[in-house]
């Protein structure tokens, strides 16, 4: 095991995560002084009873789609819809975190590697709520995973001075701190015992059963486990050289979009409490078949459509379109 590249990826990783963690903090909180955030509660109450969370975790998955889970956990430490919260909500809460987080840097490496902003928000946020949705629903008929939800973080008190709030703010920062030192050693333990190549020939049945292709198949790899940055970024260089289909390069970003760094992210949001198995295997096999849907749902579309509805630019236009 290389310590010492460990520890120069937990400084990266911390730097990278507090410079925008932060300001973000900062920004919430003037938000809650000047009653923003009682508006967006008001606002978003709907949508979160539309998958049965209370209006309170309206800033806390906000906040994550805005920048990510660490930060989004914080607030949520802070709020008050940690009461009485079940493992079915926590698992739905988790769900919604998982598909939706870091959206404005996620949605901008989708639209460089070629496919539009639209439809990766249309990918992440509709998929997200009809995830949840369903997944409320079944909890409801079923009645399972009623029993209150055991959440790992610290427990803020609602603050009431600025004194009191920055305290817990740098608490929950060295809690965060802790997570990353911890996360990134069990990561490097994971790589070091291959599961990543288990995950790599697992995965190759399924990518073409949804109908991707070969060439691509390798980055949806590296997406799944490193990260929609790494799988991203690659897959931008590969789409420079025209060689991967344009409708391969639509159904991996799609994928990726909906399941990547599924150790680092799942990890993160297991403080939550919720059901290992809905936020982990159930969102694999949700993502697979959604994917599976929506590509042969805009297979048979002309290249013009595909051109201005689905992807842009960046793909050449002597990309093979099949």
């Amino acid at each position: 095991m290389d310590v010492k590249k460990i520890v120069r990826d937990i400084i990266d990783v911390s730097l990278t995560l507090f410079k925008i963690m932060i300001p973000t903090l900062i920004v919430v909180k003037i938000l809650q002084e000047v009653g923003i955030v009682d508006l967006l509660t008001a606002v978003m109450a709907p949508a979160m009873s539309f998958i049965g969370l209370s209006a309170d975790m309206a800033v806390v998955l906000t906040t994550t789609m805005l920048t990510n889970p660490y930060a989004g956990l914080i607030v949520f430490a802070g709020s008050s819809a940690v009461d009485g919260l079940t493992v079915g909500q926590a698992s739905i809460a988790a769900s919604f975190m998982l598909f939706t987080h870091s959206l404005p840097v996620e949605v901008l490496i989708s639209r460089k590697a070629g496919v539009r902003m639209r439809v990766t928000l249309l990918v992440r946020i509709g998929g997200a709520f009809l995830f949840c949705f369903l997944l409320h629903h079944l909890l409801q008929l079923t009645g399972w995973l009623t029993a209150e939800a055991f959440v790992s973080l610290p427990q803020f008190a609602q603050s009431s001075s600025l004194l009191e709030w920055g305290i817990d703010q740098i608490k929950g920062l060295i809690f965060v701190q802790l997570v990353i030192i911890v996360l990134l050693f069990f990561l490097e333990f994971l790589r070091i015992i291959g599961v990543e190549r288990l995950i790599r020939l697992a995965l190759n049945p399924f990518l073409k059963f949804m109908g991707v292709g070969d060439k691509a198949a390798t980055i949806a790899v590296v997406g799944v486990t490193l990260g929609l940055g790494f799988g991203g970024g690659l897959l931008i260089k590969e789409v420079a050289t025209g060689q991967i289909p344009r409708k391969d390069v639509f159904g991996v970003l799609c994928f990726i979009n909906l399941l990547h760094s599924v150790f680092e992210d799942t990890s993160v949001v297991m403080l939550l409490g919720p059901n290992l198995f809905i936020v982990l295997i159930g969102r694999t096999i949700y993502t697979m078949l959604f994917i599976y849907v929506l590509m042969r749902l805009v297979n048979s579309w002309s290249d013009n459509a595909w051109q201005r509805f689905l992807t842009n630019s960046q793909i050449p236009a002597h990309s093979p379109s099949i």
